[in-house]
């Protein structure tokens, strides 16, 4: 279906909405349940045809039925995917590097997550997540949650680590990591979190490596003592708190292992040879290749 013809239906279903609006006994009018169907349709072919601005405009006008009729969730699900459509439609400008790309879409964004806040409990668990996916696009919002968890906590220390390396503060990044990994001890759920454990392994121990802290101010110097020999010996002892270390595939660790040992003999070809074979790896994250980039700059000086 043309663009042109797309839009006139969503012009005639708009005035569908302004009709039930206006008309005061609700029976006389269109049913506000068929319009809601049309304007998720209407979306539906909108997405379709790569417009997600219009498709973001169609799931409003679905919402503003979903409030007509009482339907809480359905009003609240509506204008998420409407401010998920409005930020897509800001990406594609981004992808079509349109110049002096406009932040309406952003914004269209921003008031439909508040609108979905201010429909919703202060500790609902879908509050929570809303305020994390509106602090993607405006991370100064001052909105918090008074809904609480592991999961959730992990996840905001996480992103804040993500923050810290982007900015090369590197010691903060280390402690948020840190955090996170006395958290999970201490609750001992590790098997809850392995991969987020095999994570921050490997984004600690780089850390170290990068920060060269000298074992009285180490958080934990038996730490990189684990990967300081080249073996199953760098892997055999617990942790300090009576708990095995994290489990890594085994290429990983001996890579890892020949990373520290090559960075305590400060032999920059070996650290150039192993930082090559980590940047291979598919279980390496973007951060964690920057930083393996960085400790070999440091060593090469």
């Amino acid at each position: 279906m043309a663009s042109s013809d797309l839009i006139y239906q969503y012009k005639t279903t708009c005035n569908k909405l302004k009709k039930i609006q206006r008309v005061l006994i609700k029976r006389f009018g269109p049913s506000v349940s068929e319009v809601s169907d049309e304007f998720g349709a209407l979306a539906n072919s909108f997405n379709e045809a790569f417009q997600p601005e219009y498709a973001a405009k169609c799931y409003i006008g679905q919402s503003k039925c979903e409030k007509l009729i009482g339907n809480d969730t359905g009003e609240v699900e509506a204008l998420l995917r409407a401010a998920r459509s409005f930020r897509t439609a800001h990406a594609k400008q981004e992808r079509l590097r349109v110049s002096n790309i406009a932040h309406a879409y952003h914004e269209g964004a921003f008031r439909c997550y508040t609108q979905a806040l201010s429909r919703l409990p202060d500790k609902s668990v879908i509050g929570a997540a809303i305020i994390r996916e509106l602090k993607e696009i405006s991370p100064s919002v001052e909105l918090t949650s008074d809904f609480s968890s592991p999961c959730h906590r992990i996840a905001d220390l996480e992103r804040s680590a993500e923050e810290s390396l982007a900015g090369r503060d590197y010691v903060g990044a280390f402690e948020k990591l840190s955090e996170i990994y006395d958290d999970v001890t201490e609750r001992k759920c590790e098997a809850l979190y392995q991969d987020v454990m095999r994570r921050i392994e490997v984004s600690r121990l780089l850390l170290l490596c990068l920060l060269q802290l000298p074992p009285s101010v180490r958080y934990d110097h038996k730490f990189i003592e684990r990967y300081s020999t080249v073996g199953d010996a760098g892997r055999e002892s617990s942790r300090p708190d009576g708990g095995q270390p994290v489990p890594l595939p085994e290429e990983l660790v001996f890579l890892l292992q020949s990373l520290v040992v090559s960075c305590q003999a400060k032999d920059v070809e070996s650290l150039t040879a192993v930082r090559d074979e980590m940047c291979e790896r598919q279980d390496l994250t973007s951060s964690q290749q920057a930083l393996l980039k960085e400790v070999v700059a440091k060593y090469s000086k």
